[in-house]
This record gives structure tokens, C-alpha cells and sequence, in this order.
């Protein structure tokens, strides 16, 4: 064997023994990753089964510039210790009832003075009318620290709503804040319905307000309106319709049965309402309990018809559906269980969600109101 011969050799033991080391650092490495994937779903297993069982909604929504759902918004934390300005120390407790627009914000930071004078505005507007702004000072400097200086800032710019201090950011870590300014609208309920970083959507700020506010006089509206109803009619919309499965497909057509109470699918486009721009409200076809306004209908190109956001927090129920090897949001009546479809997290503004639903789940009634 000459040189050339015996070190192409060695080189090709060498490569033989690095090849096996690799493929076996390989294989070891996928028996630790499927491990931890394994380990990784049991957590998320039990932590859902978890919060199935306690009645609390699957994931808290925390996305930015959207208007979360009710039933998605997650609670938002008390505010730390501080010292109070322009008003008695306050609790989120206290402000039940009310529409809280929670602003972090410091004076030495530029953008947060520009946000100033829509702030101002809307504490004008809309205080009277049910709204709380609460300034929560989160200091950037040791200068900003000084309660003299926040006096004085507060005095100065012309700051007439409450303003807390949070020189130990107890109150900005617990509400998980990265940035000046951060505006956060809480609902009477006291649930974060929207959050926003930095300057602008200033409009979008005030008709989630808006639509906060509304949330209140609509649900006062509608229970005068039931109350009235019961008088009249000896029933409440709100009382839950239980029958037997054989009494349900009596009144059922075969298509409505599998899809309300098989949880079925109806072909997508195939249904009536999928392109229906007709204008009233979307009740359930089997109670005719009111679940969609046609105002909240929107073409999301799909084949099913789909909502942005259902009539009332009270009209529909959301779980778990873990069917077909996936994880979905069933969404159901709330007065008689009936399956009507899915929601997603893909919708259009101001919710972000899509409520896609079985056109034989429901009824159009074009007079507007949830009654037949």
C-alpha cells in the first residue's frame, strides 16, 4: 500500500466515524424533541382541561388594535400603590359600571404629550356620560419620580381626570406595558377590550368608547324590553329550551338535525344566508333566540355566512372542540345548546373575529327584532 493509497483510507475512516456520530447526535436529538413535544401537549392538555372545567374562557385575548369579544377579553389587574391626583384613591371595584380608558403615561415623554389633548377631549365628552380616564404615571427618570414634579406637570398641562403614580411600575407590569404611551379600554365589567401603543387611532379610541358606552344602554334597553315582553307574553328569551333529541328531529329537517344537534357542517356555499345582504336579525332556527345583526355581516369569502361580533355576550356560548384532530371555538345558542358554527380569530376590525356560522342554524327575521 503506498501513501496515497493509505491516506485515502484514513480519510475515509475518519468520514465513516464522523457520519456515525452525527446520525447518532441526530437521532438523539429528534427522541428529545418528540419528548418534548409529547411533554409540551400534556401541559397544554391539562391546562385546557383545566380551564374547561372551571368555566373560564380557553385563551385570554391580548391582541393590540383589535376590539376583543367579551367573552375573550381577559380581567384587568388593580392598580398599585401610589399617590392620587385630581381625586380620591380609586379601585377598578369603584369604577364598575363605568367605561375605564387607562392611560400610561409620563411628562417627559414627548409622544405621550402629543396624545394629550385627545385625551382631554374625550374626558370632556364622554365623562358625563359614563367614562373614567385614569392616567397611570410610569416614570422613564428619577426626575419624573418626584410628586412635586408630577403635580406641577399635571397642573401645568391642563389635566383635569384622575392620575395615579406607579413610580415601582407595580401597575405597568401588571397590566404586561413595553412602551409610552399605552392606552387600555376596560368595559363596565372591568375587561380589556383594546389596547394600543404609541400615538394615533384616535378615532378608533373613541368608538370603541362609543360602542363600550352603547354596550351598557343596549343591555339596560334589552332587559326593559324583556321585562315588558314577559308581562305580554308570559315568556323571557332569556329561559333555556331543553328537549329530548327524538323532539328535536320531529321539528327538525334532516339538515338542521345534523348540523344543530350532530354538530355537522352544511356544504360551504350551498348555503341561504351565505351571500344574503339582506338587512334584520339572525336568530336561532330552532329557539329564535336573536344571535346576529345583518349590521355585523360581512363577505369573508368562505361560503358561510359570518359575523364580526354576535348581538349580545348573552346570546351565544363558546368551547372547546378538539374534533377532527384539531382545536376549534364551537359556538352554540346559549338558550337551547344548538350548535350554529365556529369563530376564528381572522375577522376584520373592531372585534378581529369571524363567527362562521350554518345558514340552516338560522333564521333572518327582516323586521329587525328577535321575535318571529
Amino acid at each position: 500500500m503506498n501513501r496515497s493509497t493509505y491516506a485515502l483510507a484514513v480519510f475515509a475512516l475518519i468520514a465513516v466515524v464522523l457520519t456515525g456520530a452525527a446520525l447518532t447526535w441526530a437521532n438523539a436529538q429528534r427522541k428529545s424533541n418528540r419528548k418534548a413535544s409529547a411533554a409540551t401537549a400534556q401541559q397544554q392538555n391539562r391546562a385546557e382541561a383545566a380551564t374547561d372545567e372551571s368555566g373560564a374562557p380557553d385563551t385570554a385575548d391580548t391582541r393590540r388594535d383589535v376590539f376583543i369579544s367579551a367573552s375573550r377579553a381577559p380581567s384587568a389587574a388593580k392598580f398599585g400603590e401610589g399617590t392620587w391626583i385630581n381625586s380620591e384613591p380609586t379601585t377598578l371595584e369603584e369604577l364598575r359600571g363605568r367605561v375605564v380608558l387607562v392611560d400610561f403615561w409620563t411628562f417627559g415623554c414627548y409622544n405621550c404629550r402629543n396624545t394629550l389633548p385627545t385625551l382631554k377631549r374625550l374626558d370632556a365628552e364622554y365623562r358625563s356620560k359614563g367614562l373614567t380616564i385614569v392616567g397611570v404615571h410610569a416614570p422613564e427618570s428619577d426626575y419624573e419620580k418626584g410628586i412635586g414634579n408630577v403635580r406641577d406637570a399635571v397642573q401645568r398641562l391642563g389635566i383635569k381626570y384622575p392620575v395615579v403614580t406607579d413610580n415601582d411600575y407595580a401597575t405597568w407590569r401588571a397590566y404586561n406595558i413595553q412602551a409610552w404611551p399605552t392606552v387600555v379600554i376596560l368595559d363596565k365589567q372591568g375587561r380589556i377590550r383594546f389596547t394600543h401603543v404609541g400615538e394615533g387611532h384616535y378615532e378608533q379610541q373613541e368608538q370603541i368608547i362609543q360602542k363600550l358606552l352603547a354596550e351598557a344602554d343596549v343591555s339596560t334597553r334589552a332587559t326593559e324590553d324583556k321585562t315588558d315582553s314577559s308581562r305580554q307574553r308570559g315568556a323571557n328569551m332569556e329561559e333555556k329550551v331543553e328537549k329530548s333529541e327524538e323532539e328535536w328531529r320531529a321539528e327538525m329537517t334532516p339538515q338542521q338535525f345534523h348540523v344543530m344537534r350532530e354538530k355537522g357542517t352544511e356544504r360551504a356555499f350551498t348555503g341561504e344566508y351565505n351571500a344574503s345582504k339582506k338587512q334584520g336579525m339572525y336568530v336561532c332556527a330552532a329557539c329564535g333566540n336573536p344571535l346576529f345583526s345583518s349590521d355585523t355581516k360581512f363577505e369573508s369569502g368562505t361560503g358561510w355566512p359570518s359575523f364580526y361580533q354576535p348581538v349580545s355576550e348573552r346570546s351565544v356560548d363558546e368551547h372547546v372542540d378538539r374534533a377532527y384532530g384539531m382545536t376549534r371555538t364551537e359556538v352554540v345558542c346559549a338558550r337551547c345548546a344548538s350548535h350554529l358554527g365556529h369563530v376564528f380569530d381572522d375577522g376584520p376590525r373592531p372585534t378581529g373575529l369571524r363567527y362562521c356560522m350554518n345558514s340552516v342554524a338560522l333564521k333572518l327575521n327582516e323586521n329587525n327584532s328577535g321575535q318571529d
